[in-house]
């Protein structure tokens, strides 16, 4: 396993699970929690934040019966043009601050168009990378963790109403 010089661990769990095999392990817990009598199976949703939000965009990519998809400051699925088989509404959250990421949102945005897909994003101001963590005063920013709070439940019960 190679170590990732800046310490940040991510580079050892793309390793370790790839998101093709987090996407078929989610595949199979959905079909699992559709055989529950509590679960209303056709109105499921994926929600994922950093690297949870990155794999949970590109699972989006080969679950066609998910009916919403929150991204928080994750990655774009790669190769771009996989977002065509992307079904679900995606609903994504930047910190305008997090250049490594935000920089990905116009060539997702442009594909996104190209075939049609439902994306809908906002950049928060002054927020950097993981805007949302209460636990890192560094990065904490409560507006915007608040504004993409309230943002993220009016999607849900937009996009999982009966």
């Amino acid at each position: 396993m190679k170590v990732n010089p800046k310490g940040d661990g991510l580079s050892n769990i793309r390793e370790l699970a790839p998101w093709q095999n987090i996407a078929e392990d989610t595949e199979s817990a959905l079909e699992y929690l559709r055989t529950l009598p509590d679960v209303q199976g056709d109105r499921i949703a994926l929600l994922g934040f950093c690297w949870g939000g990155g794999v949970t965009f590109a699972t989006a990519t080969k679950i066609p019966t998910l009916k919403a998809v929150v991204v928080y400051y994750g990655q774009s699925p790669s190769p771009i043009d996989s977002v065509q088989n992307i079904k679900a509404p995606i609903l994504a959250h930047y910190g305008e601050k997090d250049a490594n990421i935000t920089k990905g949102v116009p060539e997702t945005e442009a594909a996104m168009k190209k075939y049609n897909k439902s994306y809908e994003y906002k950049i928060y101001p002054g927020a950097p990378h993981a805007f949302n963590d209460d636990t890192n005063k560094e990065r904490y920013t409560p507006a915007a963790a608040k504004e993409a709070w309230e943002r993220t439940q009016e999607f849900l019960k937009k996009q999982l109403k009966a």
